[in-house]
């Protein structure tokens, strides 16, 4: 089916409005503090909202519903530890960031231990982010390959170049008022998705229940106990702990936001209020799924593609009115270029604060660093772009997301709480650590099937693993041992 014209007048206005906010707050770029942190002086529910954007993702209004599609409500566990991770956030990191004035995270590693522990948290910050920000794009790519009919290549290209083109120009401030726009956009375009399925479905919500209900696709807690399940109550609650405390505390990509606020308080709530808002959010995604289920158990259509992923994206193009239609795939591309646009500026940060300035030009002028940091974020949108093309024909997005991360984030939440929570660890002591908690997280991965372990608890392995021997390691390199003072912690 192709888009009306009332579809195609809806996109344009979208990408209007994107490229209006992009120039708008590109002409006020003064310097790298600007264009990093917004002068600190951003609004905490705009970071709120900016967090929520960049969280949900393409991964979320693709993979929640492909998985509620396929299995059940589990993944709502996660929502629950996940809100844990938060007020640890909240009440242990933001404090510390703020007394260190800092522009990434990993310059607080700098004060609490030294160099070396920032440049191996840095390195595992560019594995991470540019690994799970391509399987995001990539994700996104489907949806809008789907819904335009166009090949998947040509789709990533074109997300991508208008992310960088508005966080190019505008920073983080561009970065985080799109984010605003662009939840709004598709979180309305899903909950007018879930109404029309519900409207369609003979009996409504009673033949939701009538169909889902036997089949156990409401399910939604189970409470069995075991480490190979990786959908237990037990697992979304460490798992979903440990995650988000590493993605949101230790990965400059969500981190940055809570860094632009003007005091320690504003930043404590916009993550706090982000773990009350994401219940609701991932319940309207997760009902989607089954909605869409249901769907096709009364009206079975041959050509319903076997990828889960591909589903509701099929759906928007071939049952949703004109209009509707269109703001749908306004929802898409806003779930795509969220993820993709704060990657960027992440990325670009991290380069220009850890790497540039006190490796390569270290007394350069503020437009010079500025410069540099907008030709960092073309950089790395071309690298985002190769690994999303190296990710076709992957079955699941939403779970490799999820794992990609899970062999580095251990690392790095390990080092951070050892920063925060006790007065030991060393440079070289951390470095050990942290490269061998990645050794030891792949054994576990490969091992999987012998030693009954899921998945979902090798960043829980990697996180102890690197504290622990952190812990233990605090006088190695260290003349006399005892601690290193370089800062407060």
């Amino acid at each position: 089916m192709r888009l009306s014209g009332i579809d195609f007048t809806i996109l344009i206005l979208y990408f209007c409005s994107l490229g209006t906010v992009g120039y708008i707050f590109g002409r006020r770029e003064r310097d790298t503090e600007d264009f990093f942190l917004g002068g600190r002086k951003i609004p905490w529910l705009a970071v709120c909202f900016s967090i929520l954007a960049t969280e949900l993702s393409a991964l979320t209004f693709i993979g929640v519903p492909a998985d509620s599609f396929r299995a059940d409500h589990a993944y709502i566990q996660f929502a629950f530890g996940s809100m844990l991770g938060r007020l640890g956030i909240a009440l242990l990191f933001m404090p510390a960031f703020y007394r260190g004035r800092v522009t990434t995270v990993y310059e607080y590693l700098v004060q609490r231990f030294g160099t070396g522990t920032r440049n191996t948290a840095t390195l595992f910050f560019f594995v991470t982010r540019l690994l799970a920000s391509g399987v995001r794009l990539f994700g996104a790519s489907i949806a809008v390959s789907v819904v335009t009919g166009w090949p998947i290549i040509p789709c990533i290209g074109i997300m991508a170049l208008v992310a960088m083109a508005y966080t190019g120009l505008g920073g983080i401030k561009a970065v985080v008022w799109t984010d605003v726009l662009q939840i709004t956009v598709f979180l309305g375009g899903a909950l007018l998705a879930a109404i029309y399925l519900l409207t369609k479905i003979p009996g409504g919500w009673e033949g939701v229940t009538s169909v889902a209900g036997p089949l156990g696709k409401l399910r939604a807690f189970d409470l069995g106990i075991s480490l190979n399940n990786p959908r237990i109550l037990l697992v979304g609650l460490v798992n979903g702990c440990i995650q988000t405390f590493a993605a949101l505390g230790t990965d400059q990509d969500l981190a940055q936001r809570m860094l632009t606020t003007k005091r320690t308080r504003e930043a404590q709530k916009s993550i706090v209020l982000t773990g009350i808002i994401d219940f609701p959010l991932v319940m309207l995604f997760l009902s989607i799924g089954t909605l869409l289920f249901v769907f096709y158990h009364f009206y079975p259509d041959p050509n319903l593609p076997a990828q889960t992923d591909r589903v509701f994206p099929f759906f928007i193009m071939t049952q949703l009115p004109v209009g509707l239609r269109g703001l749908l795939i306004a929802g898409v591309l806003a779930a795509a270029m969220s993820s993709t646009d704060s990657a960027l500026g992440a990325l670009s940060s991290s380069a220009v604060v850890d790497i540039y300035k006190p490796y390569i030009r270290k007394k350069a002028t503020e437009k010079h660093y500025l410069r540099a940091s907008r030709w960092f974020v073309v950089l790395f949108c071309a690298i985002l772009v190769a690994i999303a093309i190296a990710c076709r024909n992957v079955e699941g997005v939403l779970w490799l997301g999820l794992r990609i991360v899970g062999f580095t984030y251990g690392g790095m939440l390990g080092v951070f709480l050892l920063g925060v929570l006790v007065k030991r660890g060393s440079n070289l002591g951390n470095i050990m650590a942290m490269f061998s908690s990645v050794v030891v997280t792949l054994i576990i991965f490969k091992l999987e099937p012998v030693l009954h372990i899921s998945w979902p608890w090798i960043v829980v392995i990697g996180m102890l693993w690197t504290f622990v021997l952190g812990y233990a390691l605090d006088g190695l390199g260290k003349p006399g041992g005892g601690m290193q003072e370089v800062g407060g912690s």
